[in-house]
């Protein structure tokens, strides 16, 4: 079990498509990462904000991993790159963000999967494995999720993860050039 602030080690969780892993993105991930991201620029464009090419730059993706590295030190956030276990084969990333503790002991969470790997439990098991690390080992209260209305697979696989429905934030986030609403749910450490 990791203290705050330092990496965990990867984490698995058994899921239809076989099982995967939770590891926090190290350099050697560079290439593959891209790949993917470039792969599905288009099905992910509605689910996120912009980005550009610069995006999927070296330099980029070093600044990024300089970023995490803060994030985990400072115990504010916990990003994890989602592998197939049987091959290592990257799949999407699963990340714990906005940790905040005293009398909150929340974080966010936000995830996806590349358009080819939809569909084998890969997003829910890493859902399910965040929770458990965001839950057990840091000890977190609330884990919160925020979803575009017309997600209904993101909206499904939070319901069945056990994630309550508490609202709708209006022009939460901004999703392709555009303030998108988004609905809010929520997990507590006890349900």
């Amino acid at each position: 079990m990791p203290k705050r602030g330092q990496s965990p080690k990867p984490i698995y969780e058994p899921c239809i498509g076989g099982r995967i892993y939770l590891a926090t993105p190290k350099w050697a991930d560079f290439e593959s990462w891209v790949s993917l991201r470039r792969e599905n620029r288009t099905y992910l464009k509605s689910w996120e904000p912009s980005w550009d090419e610069s995006h999927l730059t070296r330099s980029s993706y070093r600044s990024r991993l300089a970023i995490f590295k803060k994030m985990v030190a400072g115990d504010t956030g916990y990003p994890f790159h989602i592998f197939r276990a049987d091959d290592d084969q990257l799949v999407g990333a699963c990340n714990l963000t906005s940790v905040k503790r005293g009398s909150m002991q929340s974080a966010q969470i936000g995830y996806w999967v590349g358009e080819h790997y939809c569909r084998n439990g890969f997003a829910r098991a890493a859902v399910r494995a965040s929770l458990r690390f965001a839950f057990k080992d840091l000890k977190l209260h609330r884990v919160e999720a925020a979803v575009q209305p017309e997600n209904t697979a993101s909206i499904n696989l939070l319901e069945k993860t056990g994630f309550k429905l508490e609202g709708t934030a209006r022009g939460l986030l901004k999703i392709d050039g555009k303030w998108a609403d988004h609905m809010i749910f929520a997990m507590l450490s006890g349900d």
